[in-house]
């Protein structure tokens, strides 16, 4: 279904808030309220049958009264009641839902059991799109649309943000609108019953206001279409993610939060590098991605110049670009020439470009315009330090009147507290990315830059592999049609073995064995130490009977685990059928990893 009718839930023309409450701090007021207060142009329905009024709006008591016709439904009310209200809207013809009501997965035991009935009633009603259970809602700050409980309204921006936590979201909020950054959408997923992260990103992909996506992931709910979702996004813009619950204890707590395990870390890893997706190694990360993503211009290439009052932090924003693999510009000698007229001739004579700590705003400019109208460079960052000559706002505000007409990317990190408070908000307010301290704009750049990277890893054309199977077509379909005909659900280790032999996969070679002498036989045709499991089409996991013995090397020790291991499996499962055992060579290398395919 992937962005079928999500144009209901993020662009709709008229909503219904069931649930609506006139009293203040309620989670039905406050959708209602930022709804109003967020200037929606559409009309806004209060739906709840206690009250003739709430806000100076006539109140319904159900959907099936509403006089118009309605996109999105925001439930509010408690969960036992949702299955039956989202039951109502679809007999009411809606097709956007949003339910931030908790209650559901989350919780287990009979909360599970609620939101597969709340399944069973989307299911019934064709085209349905659902954001949740158990979120904070969605926000478009573009069509002026805050269907959440969150406090505010962001600006408008080109940023994407989709987060599985929806206090987190409230806090990037917060944060975003004291640091004047912009959002094109904010959603909170929640339980992810239907519209998941997957359709989010197929669908922003389509959206004119978005460049760029930031995630916040516990879980991904269907792995194949995310993959592909995001793999298609970040062949055009970034995506950068924050992966939460790497350790056993974590990913139990995420668990609990929205209900969905977690699942191992590593291959969170493998998969955001074939999707072409950054990974962010912290929280705080983020926010410096989405600063720069909101205010700066895209770069075009990796090459960074670095100018600086002082010469400590070039040198700490040069260890961390190097540490991230980055690239320190080499200046062209017309760019030396340049700086050598503009600076004292004590100055640093390299990049970083250390332009001396009683440098005037003018010269701090001069140097930065010299180096990005160098053609090898792609980006700079700026870095300025309070000392007694040293003039921060001034030279903030020069930074800003050269940088709007700058076509390349300039990070600014004026390092200090109250002397710099001044100059931290005139970049706010001029929209140029600025950081705290070398390390945060050199990290955010760094994952910005990889990003890029990777889009253009993921425009390359494969490479052609020649394939040559060992068998014939016919030979192939022989195999397997005999291993088919078997019959088995689940293939015997034989018959897997000998179907992925015939398509070239290399296998340790198997012998079967119905009796002990057999088994002594065929341990004698392998060669020792041999590796002994339990043959039968009813047990697929072979260890949890004790059907697996590791390094067998005489006769003597095949002979006493034959016997013990078909004991074992007859113990353990008395109605399973035993076939004896398999044999094969036991391969072994202190290097060797253990994967499961």
């Amino acid at each position: 279904m992937t962005i079928h009718n999500l144009d209901k839930i993020f662009h709709p023309k008229h909503v219904a808030v069931i649930g609506a409450s006139p009293k203040r701090g309620t989670v039905g007021n406050t959708v209602l309220q930022n709804l109003l207060q967020g200037e929606f142009i559409g009309a806004v329905y209060p739906v709840n049958p206690k009250y003739d009024q709430i806000e100076g709006l006539p109140a319904f008591a159900n959907v099936a009264v509403l006089p118009t016709p309605v996109d999105l439904a925001i439930i509010c009310t408690p969960a036992r009641t949702v299955p039956q209200i989202v039951d109502e809207c679809g007999r009411a013809g809606i097709l956007g839902v949003v339910i931030v009501s908790a209650g559901f997965r989350e919780i287990g035991g009979s909360g599970v059991e609620l939101q597969q009935q709340l399944t069973g009633v989307v299911s019934s009603y064709a085209g349905m799109r659902v954001v949740g259970p158990n979120c904070l809602g969605v926000i478009a700050p573009h069509v002026s649309l805050n269907a959440s409980f969150a406090a505010d309204m962001p600006n408008t921006g080109r940023v994407a943000f989709i987060s599985q936590s929806g206090a987190l979201c409230t806090a990037v909020l917060d944060w975003a609108l004291q640091e004047n950054i912009g959002f094109s959408n904010v959603v909170s997923v929640g339980n992810t019953m239907d519209v998941g992260m997957g359709d989010l990103i197929d669908y922003f992909a389509t959206d004119p206001h978005t460049d760029s996506i930031i995630l916040y992931i516990e879980s991904v709910e269907n792995p194949s279409k995310f993959m592909a979702a995001a793999r298609a996004f970040s062949r055009k813009k970034p995506i950068i993610a924050y992966k939460a619950g790497r350790f056993a204890e974590s990913a139990q707590a995420a668990a609990s939060h929205t209900g969905a395990m977690a699942g191992v870390d590593a291959v969170y890893e493998a998969a955001f590098r074939r999707a072409g997706i950054v990974r962010a190694a912290e929280m705080s990360d983020i926010f410096d991605c989405v600063r720069l993503l909101a205010h700066s211009k895209p770069a075009a290439g990796s090459r960074v110049a670095i100018v600086t009052n002082a010469g400590g932090p070039g040198v700490m924003a040069t260890d961390e670009l190097l540490s991230h693999h980055g690239t320190l510009a080499e200046l062209s000698p017309a760019t030396f020439t340049r700086l050598h007229s503009l600076l004292p001739a004590n100055w640093s004579q390299a990049n970083p470009v250390d332009v001396i700590g009683d440098a005037t705003p003018e010269r701090f400019s001069g140097a930065l315009k010299a180096v990005l109208e160098d053609e090898q460079v792609d980006a700079a960052i700026a870095l300025f330090t309070p000392q007694a000559m040293s003039h921060p706002t001034e030279a903030a505000r020069a930074l800003v009147e050269f940088e709007k007409n700058s076509s390349k990317p300039v990070l600014a990190c004026w390092m200090g507290g109250k002397s710099m408070q001044q100059a931290a908000d005139i970049f706010n307010q001029a929209g140029v990315p600025a950081y705290a301290t070398p390390e945060q704009a050199v990290r955010a750049l760094c994952y910005v830059d990889n990003a890029l990277r990777n889009r253009e890893k993921l425009s390359d054309a494969p490479r052609d592999i020649a394939v040559n199977l060992p068998m014939a077509w016919e030979q192939r379909r022989e195999v397997f049609d005999t291993v088919v005909a078997a019959g088995n659900e689940i293939l015997t280790e034989s018959e897997s073995k000998q179907l992925l032999d015939a398509y070239g996969i290399p296998v340790s070679h198997t012998l079967e064995a119905s009796s002990l002498e057999q088994a002594v036989e065929a341990a004698h045709q392998i060669g020792y130490p041999v590796v002994m499991k339990i043959l039968s089409p009813d047990i697929t996991h072979k260890i949890d009977v004790g059907g697996v013995a590791l390094d067998l090397t005489n006769d003597a020790e095949v002979s006493s685990t034959y016997e013990r291991m078909l004991q074992s499996a007859r113990d353990a499962r008395p109605d399973a059928r035993l076939e004896g055992v398999t044999l094969q060579r036991m391969y072994g290398h202190p290097a060797a990893l253990e994967l499961i395919v």
